[in-house]
């Protein structure tokens, strides 16, 4: 009987999760075909950060100025690369006048290397509405006028765009279905689109603005100390009683953010606890839930087959099985509703489920170990200590971040 209840709970754990998803793609807004004239639209300044994206930022620049849209320019920063990204940046900018290329500077003391970037480029566009987009994005030519069309129609000050996300290494196919189908529960019910709920955040590849109500806020400085700077300049904008929404962006752009285990592994430890609020319950019943969620019906599944290969034939072998049937149906159902915002997957990757919610559970604790022990986090020649706050200290404060948090603490 108690074995029948372990079924019962992860299968309803199971439908929990499947609903909550099919929750969030139902409520997710959608970017209708602008119908505006040419000429009510307004100058739009494209801005990109790149700090050595040598591989991928001549496809993001590419794909920018093919766009269907009658009035904008392109400002790029290169954020200090090291590698051949502002060279590339140069010839297209030699090449096309609606670009504005940028040499940043190295970031102040106290300040994320992104914001730092990003608050420099600001100062040199002249648009009506800023397009924060990241050099690992891929724009389809109906991007900008879509979005820019969406954002006046729904009246928005800040609108970000849910991506699809371009998966194509094993590592990348093993993680980030699981993590990322983790974040869609964060928010279901898009309270983030409600003026009215304290919950605040933007999708950082693609962040759309209006130039007034950025530099109201205080534009990145006021975010320049945060390691998740998307989420909180969302905060920022919705406390300052700006309308902040979040939209289907599948049909406007994919990006492909890792493509290999160690910038994947660096990438997200240096932010995931962070995303979770820095609390050790959020973490713990995460990893719980993951693995009860993901790996469990594996073991469920195991257990009945191997009672079917014995033959046991008892009334709760039926049971169990008819579980485990209810669990594999609702599990390929919400496999496949949530592949709809990813590229690069198919059926084989489903198994790679349970492997997957193990390696995000690792990737959680790691990150929530270098906060709570005060440890470096590591980004693109980059290094910060990330407190328990979401905010960094340079990694040359190292002993003074780690008494800071005790006091704190």
């Amino acid at each position: 009987m108690i074995t029948v209840s372990i079924f019962l709970i992860s299968t309803l754990l199971i439908l929990s999760l499947f609903s909550l998803t099919c929750a969030f793609y139902h409520l997710l807004k959608p970017v209708e075909t602008s119908k505006l004239d040419n000429k009510t639209l307004p100058f739009v300044s494209v801005i990109i950060p790149a700090r050595n994206e040598e591989g991928k930022i001549a496809r993001c620049i590419e794909s920018v100025l093919k766009q269907d849209y009658p009035n904008f320019e392109v400002v790029i920063i290169n954020d200090r690369s090291t590698d051949s990204t502002g060279e590339i940046i140069g010839e297209f900018a030699a090449r096309d006048k609606r670009i504005k290329f940028v040499q940043g500077k190295e970031a102040p003391d106290g300040w994320v290397g992104k914001c730092n970037a990003l608050a420099n480029a600001v100062g040199y566009a002249s648009g009506e509405f800023f397009i924060f987009t990241d050099a690992d994005t891929y724009h389809h030519p109906n991007s900008v006028r879509d979005a820019i069309s969406h954002a006046i129609v729904e009246k928005c000050d800040l609108l970000s765009f849910v991506p699809v996300q371009e998966l194509g290494s094993f590592w990348e196919r093993l993680v980030m279905p699981v993590l990322l189908g983790s974040f869609l529960l964060g928010d279901p019910f898009h309270t983030v689109n409600d003026p009215e709920a304290a919950r605040a955040y933007a999708y950082g590849q693609y962040i759309l603005c209006r130039r007034s109500s950025y530099h109201a806020i205080g534009g990145h400085q006021s975010v320049r100390d945060e390691i998740v700077e998307d989420h909180a300049i969302g905060r920022v904008f919705k406390n300052k009683g700006y309308k902040v929404n979040v939209a289907d962006g599948k049909t406007l752009y994919s990006v492909r953010m890792y493509t290999d285990f160690e910038s994947l592994w660096q990438g997200w430890t240096k932010n995931v606890y962070s995303l979770i609020d820095s609390k050790i319950f959020n973490l713990v019943f995460l990893v719980i839930m993951l693995n009860t969620i993901l790996l469990l019906p594996y073991l469920e599944l195991a257990w009945v087959a191997a009672g079917w290969c014995e033959g046991d034939f008892s009334g709760d072998l039926y049971k169990l099985t008819s579980l485990v049937v209810a669990q594999w149906v609702i599990f390929s159902f919400w496999w496949r509703k949530t592949t709809t915002h990813h590229a690069g997957v198919d059926w084989r990757h489903f198994f790679l489920i349970p492997f997957g919610g193990i390696a995000v559970s690792c990737l959680h604790i790691h990150s929530a170990y270098l906060v709570l022990f005060g440890e470096q986090v590591k980004w693109k020649g980059r290094q910060y200590v990330v407190n328990k706050h979401k905010t960094i200290r340079a990694a040359g404060s190292l002993e003074t971040a780690k008494l800071q948090d005790a006091s704190d603490g």
